[in-house]
């Protein structure tokens, strides 16, 4: 059996042997595949472990570009969670934040199936921090500019048409997108976008190309002359120069094939359009290549017109609709006022003639009040328009109640503009604001031309019986002021529907003067913008 084997190692086929040695070589096959399989992994295994180890090196030493690639490969050779996470942090550490983001969505789905609820907690903390600056970019394609067959590709990897008006978040840096039909000039545009930005490409109407359209459409199969039915059978099984040889047509453009030899084609060869197989062969027809000298007319197509590029469908030129709920404390510093009918009560003061008890009425008399702090709920509203991506005019709108007694209605113009994530506004606010006080007195005026007789005081305390003061009451006075509104973008969400827009958090300090005092309101909102 071993001279059977050796022999056969020498002729250098184990098959040759089978008849003398029997199954020998069979089963010595296989195990030299079973040991090449266990070997195999803890091959991949070992060098994946040694690409994890350089990789993690080089970026302590600061050398992410080089640290990335060993361990796309580490990864590539066993994924694992460690070396996924790993590189997460290297695409972070590189500014490629939408891959690393990826690639934490990934961890921490693989974590959770591995029931690493720790590693899936890190991901998942470490994905939301990276969301709120990823860089963003939508490719709007206008219903004009979406004809038949348009292709929209990014990074030259092809866009499917339901992510068409899509936020997609992207890394930083220079994107190419490119757009192409049949029959149309294909378009190009590069965008440069940064951490945190939200971009916008609009696809425009392809151009028509003459070019394409000037190319003859191939022409169907007509019939062979009468002549050529004479034509033997064996007319295109010649020796090498007939029709049916590979990549040689039976006839040269726009001629018949009439086969006059015994096992020669009409054409010369090389010249024929017929494709491999296709010859002059069966008697009573002749093949013909394309009428490239006399092309049949192709039907006139109707003429399209020349659709003009679309815009964002996300911001420009569309309205805007904010509405949120809000928060927050409103502090009243309205140390006089009115609190209602005051005829109930009266004052004295000294005239020429003696005392005068004179009555109170909202005149004359007026209440004094502590200042009040308390927490506040209700709304806000914008109302505008984009004039651009990045800003929008229009109006504000602020209300809410103040827990123990109180309100806040105040609204008017409004300007928004964008920096990255961060929306900046400035509005200006007019309306009545209410604050239920303490009441700490009241006082009356006493008239300029006797001053002199009380001691020149020019107002007096009304005389008011023990207990007859409320403990508090509610002022209220006509308020001017503006407000600086910072909204920080939670969630972008633009699309072709009336769904699009941005979910805001948003922080409004408020500083207003009132006809008696200020007003100052620290209100918090959490809304979506319609864009």
């Amino acid at each position: 059996m071993l001279a059977s084997l050796w022999r056969a190692r020498r002729r250098g086929s184990c098959l040759d042997a089978l008849p003398r040695a029997g199954r020998s070589c069979a089963r010595l096959a296989g195990v030299a595949f079973a040991l090449a399989l266990a070997v195999s992994p803890g091959v991949a295994f070992a060098q994946a472990e040694a690409l994890l180890d350089e990789g993690k090196s080089l970026m302590k030493k600061g050398k992410v570009a080089e640290a990335c690639p060993k361990l796309e490969e580490s990864y590539r050779l066993s994924p694992r969670s460690a070396t996924l996470l790993a590189l997460a942090m290297c695409h972070e550490k590189q500014g490629k934040v939408a891959t690393a983001w990826s690639e934490y969505i990934d961890l921490g789905a693989a974590a959770r199936k591995e029931g690493n609820k720790r590693l899936e907690a890190d991901a998942k903390a470490r994905g939301a921090k990276l969301e709120l600056s990823l860089p963003r970019l939508t490719l709007s394609v206008p219903r004009a500019a979406a004809i038949e067959g348009l292709e929209v590709m990014l990074d030259g990897a092809p866009v499917d048409g339901a992510l068409w008006g899509q936020a997609r978040p992207i890394d930083p840096g220079q994107h190419k997108v490119r757009a192409s039909a049949p029959g149309r000039k294909p378009w190009e545009h590069s965008v440069t976008i940064k951490r945190g930005e939200r971009k916008t490409v609009a696809v425009p109407a392809l151009a028509k190309d003459a070019s394409a359209a000037a190319q003859p459409a191939p022409a169907a199969e007509a019939p062979a002359p009468a002549a050529a039915s004479a034509a033997p059978e064996k007319g295109s099984a010649g020796s090498g120069d007939g029709a049916a040889g590979p990549g040689k047509g039976a006839a040269g453009p726009g001629k018949g094939a009439a086969a006059a030899e015994a096992g020669k084609g009409a054409a010369a060869p090389g010249k024929g359009a017929a494709g491999p197989g296709k010859g002059a062969a069966a008697p009573g027809k002749a093949a013909a290549g394309p009428e490239t000298d006399a092309p049949p007319a192709a039907p006139a197509a109707a003429e399209e017109p020349e659709p003009s590029a679309g815009s964002s469908p996300r911001h420009t030129g569309s309205f805007v609709i904010q509405a949120g709920v809000t928060g927050g404390a409103l502090i009243g510093l309205m140390d006089s006022g009115s609190f209602g009918d005051l005829s109930a009560y009266s004052y004295s003061y000294n005239i020429p003639e003696g005392e005068l008890i004179a009555p109170c009425d909202d005149e004359v008399c007026h209440a004094s009040f502590d200042p009040a702090i308390g927490p506040f709920a209700g709304g806000e509203a914008f109302i505008g328009f984009a004039l651009s991506e990045d800003l929008h005019l229009g109006a504000r709108v602020l209300g809410g109640y103040r827990f123990g007694g109180g309100y806040l209605v105040v609204g008017g113009p409004s300007i928004s503009m964008r920096f990255g994530r961060v929306w900046l506004g400035l509005s200006g606010l007019v309306g009545p604001v209410g604050q239920e006080a303490k009441v700490t007195g009241i006082k009356g005026e006493i008239p300029s031309e006797v001053v002199h007789l009380n001691y020149g005081r020019s107002e007096a305390a009304v005389n008011a019986r023990e207990g007859s003061l409320p403990e508090s009451a509610l002022v209220e006075t006509l308020a001017f002021g503006g407000s600086v509104d910072v909204s920080l973008v939670l969630a972008d969400l633009p699309s072709a529907g009336w769904t699009s827009g941005a979910l805001l958090l948003s922080v409004s300090p408020t500083v207003m003067k009132g006809l008696d005092g200020w007003v100052f309101a620290a209100p918090a909102s959490l809304g979506y913008r319609f864009y």
